[in-house]
């Protein structure tokens, strides 16, 4: 058989097949939790993305996420978040820190959700998700964006991008971009609103998060520099 036709064979169906009955796949098996949030760049406040979280949890204090712009079949990876607890928060440094965001105002808004399958009540998950939402209220995600797809929605272009996400009414996402998600996934984020207010517990974020930078109409951007690498 030439190269030509060898390769035809790398994106068939059947070739997929062998590949997932020869391969390992760990790591993604570990896979338990789907959160949809919407994430604002740091540098950007104009600019908002939903972002489609599948977690592992390493342990009680350290989450670790991909990030998906959907969770349809042929939906972009688009970047990472590691979530931390707020113990683990407070033993960083002070310059790690502002590379940080807060998780508080995403769960008390109802814009962070579990994203159920579809045939799922909506009480039902409303019940699920509490174990989580107290939880995650309390915790931080230090997130990276390696595709700007609402700029360039073909290829990754440019360099990583930290996202960060809301601490207060106004800031966004718009509402149509939180309407046409609670359409598919649904659920109804002003409603999530209202059910949590009877649950979560108060709150104080901790001081040296990206959130200040968020109020103060600041941001961080990660800029290109070419340097002489070490041998």
């Amino acid at each position: 058989m030439d190269p030509e036709t060898k390769q035809a064979a790398y994106h068939s169906s059947a070739y997929n097949a062998a590949g997932g009955a020869i391969m390992s796949f760990t790591p993604i098996k570990q896979i338990h939790q789907h959160i949809c949030a919407f994430h604002v760049y740091s540098h950007d406040h104009s600019r908002h993305v939903r972002a489609d979280h599948f977690c592992t949890h390493l342990n009680h204090e350290f989450h670790q996420c991909v990030i998906y712009d959907s969770d349809k079949p042929d939906a972009r990876l688009i970047g990472i978040e590691y979530i931390i607890s707020e113990k683990i928060f407070e033993s960083l440094p002070v310059d790690e820190k502002k590379f940080w965001h807060s998780h508080k105002y995403e769960v008390e808004s109802g814009l962070l959700q579990l994203a159920p399958k579809l045939f799922v009540p909506g009480a039902a998950i409303d019940l699920a998700e509490q174990p989580a939402m107290i939880q995650l209220q309390k915790t931080y995600g230090k997130t990276i964006h390696t595709w700007q797809y609402d700029i360039h929605p073909d290829l990754p272009l440019g360099p990583p991008t930290l996202m960060t996400s809301y601490t207060r009414d106004g800031q966004g996402p718009p509402e149509d971009m939180v309407k046409k998600r609670d359409e598919e996934t649904g659920q109804d984020t002003s409603v999530k609103k209202e059910v949590r207010k009877g649950y979560l517990p108060p709150y104080e974020t901790m001081v040296g998060s990206s959130d200040s930078l968020q109020e103060g109409g600041r941001g961080i951007v990660f800029e290109v520099k070419e340097v002489s690498a070490k041998k």
